[in-house]
């Protein structure tokens, strides 16, 4: 067979494809030379030649042969043309469509036992429908509100000033600016005692969550965490190999007196005393006094997760735990994601002195840093007013909605389901009736277009209540009342 025949008949190139012709014809010869159907040393055509023999550009060809050459497929050389490579023969492998291969599993290669662990962490809540709102997704708050022209405004203009620092690796914990407006913030609006060095900008909520277990977590440490809890937080212990002890959430909050007994002191205990998740209540004063004195007499650190604070519908915000903290054992935590957009990818850590070394070293080394213009430009939307006027619309606006998504549950399901509506936030649990399954509840929604959590994927413990998490700071208004509708359809088909 002649080398252009060989070619040819390798190549199948299909225009009515998404995947360019260059791309194609690349894949084509590859294929044919890792499955041996094109031999070491065969001269390929000029790409003239091969352009006209295809009825394709030129090109298209040229494009496709720098590929190749580049990745050592092809060997071009002046005088000799192009040629295939002299690929040793243990690089060889069968090649086709990904959907035809099947690959017998190497048990030499495997996940690591944290990897195997977090696979056993559950999703909260269905696949979300890309591009659409739907009632009753948690955790998102409203986008179509977001003043976007003023993000855009300033975004643009921190992205035409040639800062070096704003283009280099030297920003460590945080745009400086960023940390001042954040340690200014917290100090008023939560009671957060700190100043600009002891705050760490991360990533998002995840990655502070990441980042502080695997600075004061050892495998096999205890942890204690709220029953029932965050599943994010849950993911990042398992992923430190630590050992998780569910302490029971009562109606003051994470109850200390109720841990299992027999267990080690914890190094590490994981709250939410502002807003618990997922139930909602407040912890008391009481209870937050009792909870530092027990980490000071056993050693133990406290991660306050304060993710939603600033919207308390009943008196003011609540002030933090970390405010009452006089041993420095108290590492805060709060997310940009619920008070402006997940996208943002940006979080917060505020730390006592004695680690905030060590959080400077470890966030170097982790890369858990937001892009540094996306930080430059949120300390100007924080110090020019914007955060403020936008954390006082959201406020007023998530207050309507939570009032209406109650009247609607009241009018339209009655005594179906049980609200059990928390003095703030952006959503609520429902309780389903005695011997309802939430898991049940939630698939019937998700065919009804409706998003809902089941709360018992919360619990670590067989002692669950079943309830459905209801998020409303996101939905529209006019989408409230047909949600609830199709959730009623929902809970008629589980028998409710």
């Amino acid at each position: 067979m002649s080398a252009p025949t060989a070619i040819l008949g390798a190549v199948h190139l299909d225009p009515k494809s998404e995947v360019p012709l260059y791309r194609q014809l690349y894949e084509n010869v590859r294929a044919a030379i890792l499955d041996g159907r094109l031999l070491a040393g065969l001269r390929m055509p000029p790409s003239r030649t091969l352009a006209k023999e295809l009825a394709i550009g030129r090109n298209t060809v040229v494009s496709a042969y720098e590929q190749l050459i580049a990745e050592g497929y092809l060997d071009s050389r002046v005088g000799s043309g192009t040629r295939v490579a002299a690929i040793p023969p243990d690089t060889l492998i069968e090649t086709g469509p990904s959907e035809e291969r099947e690959v017998a599993p190497d048990p030499r290669r495997r996940l690591s036992e944290r990897g195997e662990a977090m696979l056993t962490v559950k999703r909260a809540s269905p696949s979300f429908v890309k591009g659409h709102v739907l009632p009753f997704q948690h955790g998102m708050p409203s986008l179509e509100l977001f003043p976007h022209q003023v993000w855009a405004r300033l975004l643009a203009r921190r992205a035409r000033q040639p800062q070096s620092r704003l283009f280099d690796y030297q920003l460590g914990t945080g745009f400086p600016a960023l940390r001042e407006a954040i340690a200014e913030y917290l100090g008023a609006a939560r009671g957060v005692i700190c100043g600009p060095d002891n705050v760490i900008v991360t990533a998002g909520a995840q990655a502070s969550l990441d980042l502080a277990t695997r600075l004061v977590v050892d495998p096999g440490d205890t942890v204690w965490h709220e029953e029932p809890g965050y599943l994010g937080a849950r993911g990042a212990f398992l992923a430190a190999s630590a050992r998780i002890v569910p302490v029971p959430v009562d109606k003051e909050g994470l109850n200390p007196e109720a841990a299992p007994g027999g267990e080690k002191p914890p190094r590490l205990i994981y709250c939410t005393p502002s807003h618990q998740y997922p139930l909602g209540v407040t912890m008391s004063l009481t209870r937050r006094l009792a909870l530092l004195q027990y980490a000071n007499e056993t050693g133990a650190w406290i991660l306050e997760d304060d993710y939603d604070s600033e919207f308390r519908y009943a008196g003011r915000p609540l002030s933090s735990l970390q405010g009452l903290d006089r041993a420095g054992g108290v590492i805060y935590m709060g997310t940009m994601a619920k008070t402006l957009f997940p996208a943002i990818r940006i979080g917060y850590l505020v730390v006592p002195d004695n680690l905030i070394e060590a959080f400077q070293r470890a966030i170097r080394v982790t890369g858990q840093n937001p892009p540094a213009i996306v930080q430059a430009a949120l300390a100007d939307f924080m110090l020019e007013g914007h955060f403020s006027a936008h954390i006082r619309r959201m406020r007023s606006l998530y207050a309507e909605r939570r009032i209406l998504l109650l009247q609607e549950l009241e009018k339209q399901l009655g005594d179906r389901i049980k609200p059990s509506p928390p003095d703030g936030g952006m959503q609520l649990p429902a309780f389903l009736p005695e011997g309802v399954s939430d898991d049940d509840v939630v698939a019937a929604a998700d065919r009804h277009k409706v998003l809902a959590s089941p709360v018992s994927h919360f619990y670590l413990t067989q002692r669950k209540r079943h309830a459905l998490y209801l998020g409303f700071a996101g939905v529209p208004e006019q989408m409230i009342a047909p949600g609830v509708e199709r959730l009623g359809l929902a809970l008629a088909e589980c028998g409710v």
